[in-house]
């Protein structure tokens, strides 16, 4: 047996050391050429794999990926990035770092071909058309009024991870869908709070200012990554077919408010005039008598803060009124002072001589009046039986008297009241 086995070895080692023809050599070369380009396919294949999930990320992108599934933290910008071949790795580029605009026409009525080449200050309908609630949309306002508008809105994808992980992966469009299911919901709602007339025109920029600020409030809550930059309340109107109504009743109302306001400016300009910058407080006081009571205080109460404030606080007409009352009573209680004084002093000396004591004080009061600058003196020739004497006064000695007062500030009772003047005769 072992004989035979090394027969059968030995002739398999003549066999292939015996030469080839020509055919099959060339069945052989053809076959390590063919096995050698394989090779080469090969190679060049699993360079391609290995470098298929790399890809340019422009300015206006950011990207990131999944690695088994799993999403990386990791944020690549522009440029190049590579990632293990699918579906190891999948590289997710989205375009944070531009501006996306969208206009929203849900709350606004439905245009004809024609009516949307129109500005909307142009479009007409008749008020028997009505309006289509499956067509037209529209905002109901704290005034039950409908008010049509469009909103134009600019937002960012601002936060990447947040945005595929809890919004929609690549799906850049799930952004204005978001944006706009928002919207619809916070513009009803802000509508609700306001008036037509402060939805149209007085509170746009109010309007404006909260859409974006409660949007942005809903899109932190969802974690969105989405960030709204401006909101442009565009063309906001009442229904056209009641525009003309509209239209007159604002300019009516806007009418009315300016005569308010200017009564209210007339007011202001008349109690400032009457008692200054008090005159809210003295109002408050006179209305608090004139109802027996107020702020917890008595009528009583009531008239002696009224007391200090007419003395300390009140000015303008009343104040100086007031003031002049007071100097005049001052001056009046001085000179009755005065006059009691001298009676005082003059008592014993009437009674000691009577007849004497007039005579004197005649001839003083006679040497004051005609010493004092303000009278007019007229002298009668002697003989003259008859004269007449014009009763007005001369203007020149007016100007000169009116001067003198203003130069040495005296005070006038005169101004106050008309006091009667008694001629005084010798006895």
């Amino acid at each position: 047996m072992a004989h035979e086995h090394d027969t059968h070895t030995h002739r398999n080692l003549e066999m292939a050391e015996t030469p080839l023809d020509a055919a099959n050599q060339s069945l052989a070369d053809a076959l390590r050429a063919s096995f050698s380009v394989l090779k080469g396919i090969m190679f060049v294949l699993v360079v391609l794999y290995l470098v298929s999930n790399v890809r340019s990320i422009d300015a206006h992108e950011e990207a990131l990926t999944l690695r088994l599934g799993k999403l990386r933290k990791v944020v690549d910008r522009s440029g190049l990035v590579w990632a293990f071949p699918f579906p190891i790795d999948e590289i997710i580029p989205l375009p944070t770092n531009r501006s996306n605009n969208t206009l929203i026409t849900s709350h606004t009525f439905h245009r004809t071909e024609q009516e949307k080449e129109k500005s909307i200050s142009f479009i007409q309908r008749s008020p028997s058309q009505g309006l289509n609630p499956s067509l037209d949309g529209a905002l109901l306002t704290a005034d039950a009024g409908l008010v049509h508008v469009q909103w134009k809105l600019t937002y960012k994808i601002d936060g990447v991870a947040d945005y595929v992980t809890n919004i929609a992966g690549q799906k850049v469009e799930a952004a204005e869908k978001l944006i706009r299911t928002l919207v619809e919901t916070i513009g009803v709602q802000i509508a609700s709070e306001l008036t037509a007339e402060e939805l149209i025109r007085t509170r746009v920029s109010y309007v404006q200012d909260e859409m974006r600020r409660r949007t942005n409030e809903r899109l932190a809550k969802l974690a969105s990554g989405v960030v709204v930059y401006s909101v442009d309340m565009h063309e906001p109107t009442p229904p056209v077919q009641i525009r003309g109504a509209f239209d007159a009743t604002q300019a009516a109302e806007s009418i009315k408010k300016r005569k308010i306001d200017a009564a209210r400016q007339e007011r202001t300009r008349i109690l400032n005039e009457a008692a200054g910058s008090a005159h809210d407080r003295l109002v408050e006081l006179l209305d608090g008598i004139d109802q027996g009571g107020a702020e917890g205080m008595s009528v009583e109460e009531l008239r002696a803060k009224l007391d200090e404030l007419l003395e300390n606080e009140v000015a303008g007409e009343a104040g100086r009124r007031i003031r002049e009352a007071g100097a005049y009573r001052a001056t009046v209680v001085s000179q009755m002072e005065s006059d009691i004084q001298q009676y005082k002093t003059l008592l014993p000396e009437y009674r000691r001589n009577p007849m004497m004591l007039v005579n004197r004080l005649w001839q003083d009061a006679r040497q004051q009046i005609f010493d004092s600058a303000g009278v007019t003196k007229i002298f009668r020739p002697a003989g003259l039986k008859e004269f007449r004497v014009l009763v007005s006064r001369d203007p020149e000695e007016r100007r000169i008297e009116e001067q003198r007062r203003l130069e040495k500030k005296e005070f006038d009772p005169s101004t106050l009241r008309q006091e009667r003047m008694v001629p005084i005769t010798p006895p």
